[in-house]
């Protein structure tokens, strides 16, 4: 469809419907000019040429955003793994302090115990020691007094002195186990303890 239009002189651009246009530069008339007027494009077309750009910016936006939580979720997941990787690091140190400290409280135990049955045993072999000097003496004692129901009797008090004497000595010893036991018992509770309060505090 052809369209003629006429330029004025101020530039201004107005369709002509006339049948004889008039002259060209004459008045407020600068050209007249008829042109081929292309049917407009389709409003889907449009619109499809329109929507298009802002559905691919929105696909990028959703692209840009799905790559920043990746990135936040692979840092969170890095930064998980290095705190359980010191945690545990922390837990095999506490660990092994805790059995280094054990087994030098065993061997404390141990010493004490050996200590303690060796004070029994030489404790045992003075009174034995005692006891067989006192059974030598009786000869001499029964040839000065010459009385063989006392001398019997001084041997049985002897035999009986040495076997109490033994036998306190014993208790004595069995004593010093006990405590040595319970300290070293005690001693095993507070080490859990404090290992457990430092367990929980990693």
């Amino acid at each position: 469809m052809a369209t003629t239009y006429m330029y004025l002189n101020n530039g201004q651009k107005v369709p002509y419907y006339g049948n004889t246009p008039p002259q060209a530069f004459s008045g407020p008339y600068r050209a007249f000019v008829t042109e081929d007027i292309k049917p407009a494009k389709s409003s889907s077309k449009k619109t499809s040429a329109s929507v298009q750009p802002a559905a691919q910016t929105s696909d990028a936006g959703a692209a840009a955003l799905a790559e920043e939580l990746r990135k936040q979720r692979e840092a969170e997941e890095a930064r998980a793994a290095e705190e359980a990787r010191r945690r545990k690091e922390k837990i095999k140190a506490i660990n092994k302090n805790k059995a280094a400290e054990k087994q030098l409280m065993a061997e404390n135990f141990e010493m004490q115990k050996k200590a303690a049955e060796a004070v029994n045993s030489d404790n045992l072999r003075q009174l034995y020691i005692a006891y067989m000097q006192g059974l030598r003496g009786i000869p001499q004692k029964q040839a000065l007094w010459g009385a063989g129901g006392e001398i019997e009797s001084l041997k049985k008090r002897s035999t009986l002195n040495y076997e109490n004497n033994r036998a306190s000595e014993n208790r004595s010893y069995a004593g010093i186990l006990s405590q040595i036991q319970q300290k070293y018992n005690d001693d095993l509770n507070e080490l859990e303890k404090k290992y457990l309060q430092l367990l929980l505090n990693v």
